[in-house]
Formats: C-alpha cells, structure tokens, sequence
C-alpha cells in the first residue's frame, strides 16, 4: 500500500506542474511580449515542467502496477488529458501559423504522443487492476 500512496503524491506533484506550466504558458500567450511569469524559456519550461511531470508519472504508474488503485487510475488520465488538452489548446490559438510551423509541429505531435502515453498507461492499469480484482484470492 506504501508504494501506491507514494504513486499518488507522484501524481499529484506531477499535476500541480503541469497546472503551472499551462499557466505560465497561458499568461505569456496574453502577454504582448510572450512572457510568462516564470523567467524561463520556452524550452526549459516545457522540459522542466512538462518532462518533469512526464517522467514523474511513468514513475508512478510503475511503483504501482501490481497494486489495484483507481486514484493512481484517474491521475494518470488526467495527467494525460491535461497534456493532450493543452496542445489542442495551442493547435486552436494558431500556434502552427508562425514562421517555424514544422518545428512547432514537432514539438506539438510529440507533446501530445506524451499525453497519449500516459492516457494509455491509466488505461492499462484499468485493465491490469480488473482482472487482479477478478481473481479469486488464495484463502490464507
């Protein structure tokens, strides 16, 4: 039960930096210089904070894996779906309209493959934690 409730704060974590890059991201996009309210580049935010958030969750989702736990389930989702939802954010805002769309185009697709991962990890552990609950348990 210990390496769930260390998932969860995991997930959790990651969601309050993702909570604050989306913020960050969403003041520079108002700002008329482009400036967020973090004194970091682009880049390094998305690295720090998105990949950050990424790594934290993957990490997670593999101390919990043998342990059932819908919290561990619905964080990973909206982990996941936070990501996906950012970029489809991004992608409606024009985001592939400037001078380097290719490379905003890259960066998008595979910020959204990171979102799409981590939606597929809730998703597999919502098929692995079933079939354990199915399992009839060995009397002790």
């Amino acid at each position: 039960m210990a390496k769930v409730q260390v998932s969860i704060g995991l997930l959790l974590a990651s969601l309050v930096l993702l909570v604050i890059y989306g913020a960050d991201a969403a003041v520079a996009a108002s700002s008329p210089d482009h400036v967020g309210f973090m004194p970091l580049s682009e880049a390094v935010r998305g690295s720090a904070f998105g990949g950050g958030a990424v790594i934290m969750s993957i990490i997670a989702f593999i101390l919990s894996r043998k342990e059932p736990s819908k919290p561990v389930v619905a964080l990973l989702f909206v982990n996941g779906g936070l990501i996906i939802a950012g970029m489809l954010a991004l992608i409606g805002q024009g985001a592939l309209a400037s001078e380097n769309a290719d490379g905003a185009m890259r960066t998008i697709s595979s910020t959204i493959g990171m979102g799409a991962i981590l939606v597929g990890l809730g998703a597999w552990k919502a098929a692995t934690d079933k079939r354990v609950e199915k399992k009839p348990q060995a009397s002790r």
